[in-house]
């Protein structure tokens, strides 16, 4: 996989991608929407119950900036994690879960969160 899809180094495996997301939800969505989000997720299906409860956190939350991109981008976030979760064990979902990262990164630009890059 190409650098752009899936990360390489120690956060190139499927864990290291869900504890990325983890992190970077951690960073806003407690003090934006409520939502506690836990200091680990062990998985694709763990992390599909967060995105998910974080985007139903954000339909009923009035956000600032551009609130209904945000909205729209969790929402698909939330479906990409859950398909990811719904594959076959072993199965290589790291591009599901780097769109969901990806997701998540645009809803947090979408209400004016700072986003760190790396290249």
């Amino acid at each position: 996989m190409s650098a752009g899809i899936a990360p390489e180094g120690p956060h190139a495996g499927i864990d290291g991608l869900c504890e990325q997301i983890r992190g970077a939800l951690a960073g806003w969505a407690p003090g934006l929407l409520g939502v506690h989000v836990h200091g680990t997720v062990s998985g694709p299906a763990e992390l599909a119950r967060l995105v998910a409860t974080v985007a139903d956190a954000a339909e009923l939350t009035v956000l600032p900036g551009d609130g209904a991109t945000a909205r729209a981008e969790l929402q698909a976030a939330a479906g990409r994690a859950a398909a990811a979760a719904g594959e076959r064990r072993g199965t290589d979902v790291r591009a599901e879960l780097a769109a969901v990262r990806a997701g998540c990164r645009r809803a947090a630009v979408a209400v004016g969160q700072r986003v760190a890059i790396a290249f």
